[in-house]
């Protein structure tokens, strides 16, 4: 008899540890679906970093610029100081997409539009704008691509010192 009541007892502290195990879990398992929710899908595609490459200097004073990142890291604003032909500066550019789900940069917005608006580009002639076109690449999470942008002082008989504000922006949407 007092066997038969302690294998009663030993099985009703392992159904109570059991039922306490379960409320553990179930706790647990909401809290991280909660957590889930709340976590909704977003993309972020930002600048993070803007990077001076090899200028190349084609008289005596060295070509120079300035760089600053603006709109969160949406835009980065350069102003470019070219004196002499063959006078050029290289930056790359790296775009990272921040956020959890696949994004994709829809383009690249020059401002001015030298590359592409013929009437700004002949108001900085001779100089000549290039960067890598982006046009609907695909971004994953934590993935980044690098925009290669390139200015520099073609030749001419009328050489003097050009000054060129140029920004570039980044505008990006989900991919769907």
């Amino acid at each position: 008899m007092k066997k038969n009541l302690n294998i009663r007892n030993i099985i009703i502290v392992m159904l109570c540890i059991t039922i306490i195990l379960m409320g553990v879990g179930f706790a647990f398992l909401a809290s991280k679906l909660e957590e889930a929710n709340k976590q909704q899908d977003n993309f972020e595609v930002i600048i993070t970093k803007v990077e001076a490459q090899t200028s190349i200097k084609g008289g005596s004073i060295d070509p120079t610029a300035t760089k600053e990142l603006t709109d969160e890291g949406k835009s980065v604003k350069f102003n470019f100081n070219l004196h002499n032909p063959k006078d050029e500066l290289a930056y790359e550019i790296t775009i990272k997409n921040t956020g959890n789900i696949p994004a994709k940069i829809i383009r690249l917005i020059s401002s001015p539009d030298y590359i592409k608006d013929s009437r700004l580009k002949s108001s900085i002639e001779p100089i000549v704008i290039t960067h890598t076109d982006l046009a609907n690449k695909i971004l994953n999470p934590d993935e980044t691509v690098t925009v290669k942008l390139l200015v520099s002082y073609t030749m001419t008989n009328n050489v003097k010192p050009i000054n060129v504000p140029y920004q570039i922006t980044v505008l990006a949407t989900s991919r769907n």
